[in-house]
């Protein structure tokens, strides 16, 4: 949200910050579900159910064709084949993919653009900035359709949970709807466009829980979308309280690795299954739960190679690094881009009939929670970052239950400007009371397995 928004937006009255919130809703919702996004869906209800040959031509079809848009359109691409590093006419099927040298988010965080489509319109643009799995900003292009493309994945998720759209949900995301210093409800907005209540993630404490469950008991939500760390926290304090009454249809989860016994409990007070997700900004990744609790990859979505470290392929049941080649964003075209996940691949058939490749596990994105003074449990804080090119790569480190830490690897524009922003953002979430220090280094050390951890905790979880 743009500040001065920001600052009208906090300063109005509910009703306006309702009716701003709709606004954008709206503005969301045209993004996401006009145009095509209806036939797109159709097609994709569709081709779920094709056999195994069906499935294979599919995807050499989409392979070849974002293969020969990003040739024809790509600047990095075509400096690929200009330079004859590849012969674009040696590309004849997904087994030359490896052909192709491996993306890094370096490359497109230091060079966004060169990864943008001349094909593309700018006036059909649309630009998302996000902090990936490490804390490091990328910009990110997408266009209308694609965006709309993407979407359709989301609809056949819902479709597969029995999940109407007329209905009324509810979120639990990382979106900022309430000033950090707000201590009395509501603590949600309605978004009259989707018929969404947003649910502030930054507010939940032992305090303001009996809140939360008084609205969500009146609203009855059809689904909810959420973070595993917030809806969880919900869950537990449900359980512990001995409180029913709130039985969705399905949940949702995304954005976090949902944990086991998060899932078992969730399930356990909700009364109704969970649907996993897992996707990245990029476009590159698509993977979500099915009826049976089974985790697919979307071949419709991408193709995704499972490497070993030492780049040789990997086995199923191997943990391996996650390669991607997305085929829905046409405006920026990622092909062999090493999205920083790490997942194991399965052998295994679901007995739901599709022909869908299967992971047994996603390992990627378990962050720390933060802790703070009045008891609640943050997770998810890396939106923090979100279009500050001037950071490099950051690291949230909570000292204890006052003090937090963020580590900055700057670029050499990082200024004074960019800290008070950062120090805000992480205010917003977890309390105007906290202290924040901003500490600008080198390099952040990785473990001893090479693994870099975008937040660490040194206290103690209660």
């Amino acid at each position: 949200m743009h500040p001065f928004v920001e600052r009208v937006y906090f300063n109005s009255p509910l009703f306006v910050q309702n009716a701003m919130i709709s606004l954008y809703g709206y503005k969301l919702y045209r993004e996401r579900y006009a145009g095509n996004y209806k036939r797109y869906l159709r097609e994709l209800l569709k081709s779920q159910w094709h056999t195994e040959a069906e499935m294979r031509l599919l995807v050499e079809h989409k392979f070849k064709s974002i293969i020969t848009h990003a040739f024809e359109s790509v600047p990095y691409f075509m400096g690929l084949a200009k330079r004859g590093t590849i012969k674009p006419q040696s590309i004849k099927s997904i087994l030359d993919l490896d052909r192709f040298p491996i993306l890094s988010k370096e490359q497109i965080r230091n060079d966004p653009e060169s990864f943008l489509s001349r094909a593309i319109p700018k006036s059909h643009l649309l630009t998302i900035s996000t902090s990936g799995t490490t804390g490091t900003p990328l910009k990110i292009f997408v266009d209308k359709n694609s965006r709309r493309l993407a979407y359709a994945f989301f609809g056949r998720l819902k479709n597969w949970a029995g999940i109407s759209d007329r209905l009324p949900s509810v979120t639990f995301g990382g979106r900022t709807i309430l000033p950090p210093y707000a201590c009395e409800p509501p603590f949600w907005r309605r978004n009259l466009t989707m018929n969404n209540f947003l649910f502030s993630s930054y507010h939940m404490s032992p305090a303001t829980m009996g809140y939360y469950v008084e609205k969500l008991l009146e609203i009855k939500p059809h689904f909810i979308d959420a973070y595993p760390s917030s809806i969880f926290t919900l869950a537990t304090y449900l359980k512990e309280n001995n409180i029913s009454g709130i039985f969705p249809k399905a949940i949702i989860t995304s954005s976090e690795t949902l944990l086991h016994h998060q899932r078992e409990l969730i399930q356990e007070v909700f009364r109704c299954p969970v649907f996993d997700q897992y996707g990245c900004a990029e476009q590159v990744v698509f993977a979500s739960q099915c009826e049976e609790g089974t985790y697919h990859l979307h071949p419709e979505f991408c193709i995704v190679e499972f490497l070993r470290e030492d780049g040789t392929k990997a086995l199923p049941g191997e943990p391996s690094r996650l390669i991607c080649t997305g085929f829905t964003n046409r405006a920026m075209p990622l092909i062999r881009y090493d999205i920083g996940d790490t997942a194991i691949l399965s052998d295994k058939r679901c007995p739901c009939g599709r022909n869908f490749p299967v992971l047994e596990m996603i390992l990627g994105r378990v962050d720390d929670l933060i802790v703070t003074p009045d008891g609640r449990w943050i997770g998810r804080l890396d939106p923090i970052f979100k279009g500050l090119r001037s950071v490099r790569e950051a690291q949230i480190v909570q000292k204890d239950y006052t003090t937090i830490c963020v580590r900055i690897v700057p670029h050499e524009n990082f200024s004074k400007k960019e800290a008070d922003v950062i120090t805000w953002e992480m205010k917003k979430r977890i309390g105007i009371g906290a202290r924040v220090e901003i500490e600008v280094v080198e390099n952040i050390p990785r473990s001893s397995g090479g693994k870099f951890r975008a937040v660490v905790s040194n206290i103690s979880k209660p």
